[in-house]
């Protein structure tokens, strides 16, 4: 027996309404049994649906809160358990979830449960529906979008790192480009580089790839846009005269490259650019070019990266690179033939090698990189057909990172373009393996176009 005093429901010690709450949530049980309501009944709890079903026998329950996810059993297969047996059908059955989906809150009540109570809920609410289904008034609420109440100005919204300062890969092709359904995967422009720094803008080597990159530069924005060519081979040129800033007034493009061995750049993009080549010529270009020779050891500040030079081991003059930000040092090295003939297992290299030694400079100065973008652009098999080509084998790539104290990620890109995506799927493969022969602490990933590394 029992009568109404305000809100709560007052009755004899003996006439306690039994409850059962399953839910493997303590601070769940906490709250409840904070409230001073609680005293009013008869309540009981497990947190498993093996200890419910079975707690439901001895207890014998006159409302059950049946959670979810509840370990061991689901709730919803207890609540069919609980309405297919004619000894506990009329038991009432409220499920408590935090997953507010539609396809949950149907399945309970089509299966007979009472109420969907959507957690978090407090104690008062809790009680309110005791009370209500004692009264025999407690009816399901309407389904409601959890996400429904919250409003935007409180929803957490992280900012990527890549938004501000970032490296994107628009050709990882070397030698030519390529093209087709055999090359969707890693993409098949040649060698581009576009460094972002906050509102800057910086693009390394102008293969073809950098036809696509000039297209998403926004030229009233960005009117000062250094240009660096590692070196003059065509892979690294050839996209030049498609790069849509050239064709602008208001842009100015600083190009960096090599020292020559024979004509310095700009008499080579003269040539590149004759009419028997192209319409346009250099001096008909709208933007303003300054051509300015890079060195060895040379650097270039640009906000607060820092892009530094060094030779690679390639025919022609040709440098890599080190760009280092506030919170990364990245190496870029497209064209470097590393232990020149060796065709042997990288684990007999070692530092005091005589292969090794050419590459000492090189070493001290990608030393501090925590990421090494390098190419490996042969299987070893391949090598010995390509000895004194420029380009390295898998074997040897990996023989001189193992020499690195600070490497911890390896990207490979400048991908031969005789190699479809089967193949460099097969390749990564080899670069794994190898890597794990030599118990180096390297994660690996082959670049593709379209590729963004933050900075």
């Amino acid at each position: 027996m029992y009568k109404e005093t305000g809100s709560k429901l007052s009755m004899a010690q003996t006439d306690k309404k039994k409850i059962l709450i399953a839910d493997s949530s303590s601070i769940t049980i906490r709250e409840i049994f904070k409230s001073d309501s609680a005293k009013l009944y008869d309540i009981q709890t497990v947190d498993s649906g093996e200890e419910c079903l079975a707690k439901i026998e001895s207890f014998k329950p006159e409302l059950v809160f049946i959670e979810l996810l509840l370990p061991k059993i689901h709730g919803i297969e207890i609540l069919k358990k609980l309405k297919t047996d004619k000894n506990h059908r009329n038991i009432g059955v409220v499920i408590t979830s935090s997953l507010s989906m539609i396809q949950n809150y149907n399945a309970a009540l089509e299966l007979g449960a009472d109420y969907f109570l959507t957690k978090p809920f407090d104690s008062s609410q809790f009680f309110l529906i005791l009370e209500r289904y004692f009264q025999g008034s407690l009816t399901p609420d309407p389904f409601k979008n959890k996400e429904s109440q919250f409003s935007e100005a409180v929803c957490y919204n992280p900012i990527a790192t890549t938004s501000t300062s970032y490296l994107k890969f628009w050709g990882t092709r070397g030698s030519s480009p390529v093209s087709g359904q055999d090359f969707i995967r890693y993409g098949g422009n040649t060698c581009c580089l576009e460094v972002r720094n906050s509102d800057k803008l910086l693009v390394i080597d102008a293969g073809t790839g950098i036809r696509e990159l000039g297209e998403t530069i926004d030229t009233n924005v960005h009117t000062n846009i250094p240009l660096i060519i590692g070196h003059t081979h065509w892979d690294h040129i050839t996209g030049f005269p498609f790069f849509a800033p050239l064709y602008h007034k208001q842009c100015t493009l600083d190009i960096y490259s090599p020292v020559g061995y024979q004509k310095e750049t700009e008499e080579l993009f003269n040539d590149m650019l004759a009419f028997g080549y192209f319409p346009v010529r250099l001096e008909d270009m709208f933007a303003n070019l300054t051509f300015n020779k890079l060195r060895d050891g040379g650097a270039i500040e640009f906000g607060n990266l820092k892009i530094e030079c060094h030779h690679s081991n390639h025919p022609g003059p040709t440098l890599c690179f080190k760009i280092t930000s506030p919170r990364k040092t990245v190496g870029y090295v497209t064209d470097n033939e590393l232990l020149l003939g060796y065709h042997g297992p990288p684990g007999s290299i070692g530092k005091e090698s005589p292969l090794l030694e050419p590459h000492l400079s090189l070493l001290a100065f990608l030393d501090d990189c925590h990421v090494l973008v390098h190419e490996a652009q042969y299987f070893p098999y391949e090598y010995h057909d390509k000895v004194g080509w420029g380009h390295s084998s898998i074997s040897n790539a990996v023989a001189f990172i193992k020499q690195l104290n600070h490497c911890r990620e390896w990207i490979v890109t400048h991908h031969d373009p005789t190699h479809t995506d089967k193949d460099l799927m097969l390749k990564a493969q080899l670069h794994a393996d190898v890597i794990n022969e030599c118990n180096l602490n390297v994660t690996f990933r082959m670049a593709y176009d379209g590729m963004i590394l933050p900075l």
